[in-house]
């Protein structure tokens, strides 16, 4: 159980990240300030840095999280795509639909964040490989690893996009789709 020390940060954590959230829907992600963010979240802006070391980092809040699940999910290929395909359409894709303050709206707004997105997954693509590497080889774990981690990218482009619920059955369909490619690889 985690100590009142780290229950604290995380929901000072959690409140500077839901502050963010809030102004970049409201006035756009490249206007906001992290003083602004500071300000919002009733925190110096020092507090905000320890945090969130980068103004991306705020949209971007649960990549650590993200990462070490994805981590913890490579033990076989094909367990790790139904949940990859779980992990993008849980409750948070019809959040994001919703919350134009949130990291898929704001990556389709901003070309920016869409390179750190991209640059997010090629660094989680090279762990993945690493575990992977083993099992097909360097070469061929870092491709696979590439195409999964291409797949979320393209699930975070159309949610960023979509206008209603209804439009998460055809992702997921085409999500299971996609990951089906891979499948074979889960055989050998």
């Amino acid at each position: 159980m985690a100590g009142l020390r780290e229950r604290k940060k995380a929901r000072t954590r959690a409140a500077i990240a839901a502050s963010a959230a809030e102004l970049f829907a409201r006035n756009g992600f490249r206007a906001v300030t992290m003083i602004e963010v500071a300000e919002a979240a009733q925190v110096s802006e020092q507090t905000v840095y320890n945090h969130f070391p980068t103004k991306e980092s705020l949209v971007f809040d649960r990549a650590l999280e993200l990462r070490a699940a994805l981590l913890d999910q490579a033990r076989d290929l094909a367990g790790f795509t139904d949940w990859l395909t779980t992990a993008v359409l849980d409750t948070s894709a019809r959040r994001a639909i919703h919350n134009p303050g949130g990291m898929p709206r704001l990556v389709a707004s901003d070309a920016g964040l869409r390179r750190y997105l991209l640059e997010l997954a090629d660094e989680w693509s090279s762990a993945l490989a690493e575990v992977w590497a083993a099992e097909f080889g360097l070469v061929v774990a870092r491709t696979l690893t590439d195409g999964l981690l291409h797949v979320f990218v393209r699930a975070v482009d159309r949610l960023g996009v979509m206008e209603s619920e209804k439009e998460i059955d055809a992702l997921e369909a085409d999500l299971r789709t996609a990951l089906a490619v891979f499948r074979p690889l889960s055989d050998r």
